[in-house]
């Protein structure tokens, strides 16, 4: 396991480790189209639209296509998923607006206090798929507290390829075991510990809805496993 004290930089994941996607998109989804008459599960919206997350970053990380930003797959993604749910009467600049719901999702509620914790020890680095737009605008309007924002469009591709992670320590002048991922993903950590960084599991059980989470870690699989970011600086001693 890593040795802790050497920790200088803490990147986190944002979806779902620092903010909540779904109760955000679901939010969203309702005040828009609800006002238009629809009747839909929106936590089942948001779940599909997000499903289409990993498929639309395929294309860049494949070579088959070039970079395009995280906002530009989010409007990409919601032209596959509106049909589903019979919905078919939005302007263009309706999409627009709704695919922006990406950039306003709520922090957990122990994020902001956590995070305050852990910026007075460490550099607050985050490392996300999302565009530095969608980052800022993202950052602005829920108080998150980034030192520096880095990530996908940085290396002009997504994670989990080994460029993302690569940048960060390159970029903070640190070595690669001097920096922690954060994250409520296994597949994001696992990639992460492959570049050699250090690593710390935070559970989100409500990532995909009320009592919804992803997979949970493997004992003994990550130097860090947190309640919650609070936890986190606690075991970090922040």
């Amino acid at each position: 396991m890593a040795d802790l004290s050497r920790i200088r930089a803490l990147s986190f994941d944002i979806f779902g480790t620092t903010v909540d996607w779904c109760s955000g998109v679901a939010r969203d989804a309702e005040q828009m189209l609800g006002a238009r008459g629809y009747q839909l599960d929106w936590i089942a919206f948001a779940n599909r639209w997000r499903s289409e997350y990993q498929p639309a970053m395929d294309g860049v990380r494949s070579g088959k296509r070039g970079y395009v930003t995280m906002d530009t797959l989010h409007r990409e993604m919601l032209e596959a998923v509106l049909p589903e749910f019979s919905v078919s009467d939005l302007t263009e600049a309706d999409k627009d607006e709704l695919a922006h719901a990406w950039r306003r999702l709520d922090p957990w509620p122990d994020v902001l206090s956590g995070m305050q914790r852990l910026k007075s020890r460490f550099i607050l680095a985050a490392v996300s798929n999302a565009n530095f737009s969608l980052a800022v605008a993202m950052a602005k309007r829920a108080g998150l507290p980034w030192d520096v924002i880095l990530g996908s469009q940085l290396v002009q591709t997504y994670k989990p390829m080994a460029p993302v992670y690569d940048s960060v320590p390159a970029s903070l002048d640190l070595e690669p075991g001097q920096v922690m991922m954060v994250a409520c993903h296994v597949w994001d950590l696992d990639a992460a510990r492959s570049r050699g960084l250090s690593t710390a599991f935070i559970p989100r059980p409500d990532e995909y809805g009320p009592g919804k989470s992803g997979p949970a870690a493997e004992p003994g699989a990550y130097d860090i496993v947190a309640a919650d970011f609070n936890d986190l600086a606690r075991q970090l001693g922040a």
